[in-house]
């Protein structure tokens, strides 16, 4: 009896681990839309669609976090949820905004002032 017990502690205690270390492979954080664009027109091709997204957290909790993460991971690819439908982009740090990002994109979604979205960041080194 002391052994299943053991072996059920052993296995729930590795599985709890790794839950933990996944969960902090990504931090997902609510951020506020500062200032949206339209879809960009460019004489190329490459440019046309473009859009971008001024950010900052949406709590003051997450001021701290959002601003180190930015500080140490600008100009990666990020994912971002908005009305329940995950996008990527790139997100870059805007060294003279404290704690502001800019997330530049290509999908139809256009985000307005003041909206939530959720940013996956991840955790990478």
């Amino acid at each position: 009896m002391f052994t299943k017990k053991l072996v059920f502690l052993c296995a729930f205690l590795s599985f709890f681990s790794a839950c933990l270390a996944f969960s902090q492979e990504t931090m997902r954080l609510p951020c506020e839309v500062m200032e949206s664009s339209d879809s960009l027109k460019s004489s190329s091709a490459k440019l046309n669609g473009v859009r971008y997204l001024l950010l900052h957290q949406a709590n003051s909790a997450d001021r701290e976090a959002f601003s180190t993460w930015l500080k140490n991971h600008s100009e990666t690819e990020v994912t971002f949820v908005f009305n329940g439908k995950e996008y990527v982009g790139i997100l870059c740090r805007l060294a003279h905004c404290f704690g502001r990002g800019l997330l530049i994109y290509d999908a139809e979604v256009r985000p307005m002032k003041r909206d939530i979205i959720e940013v996956l960041l991840p955790q990478t080194e």
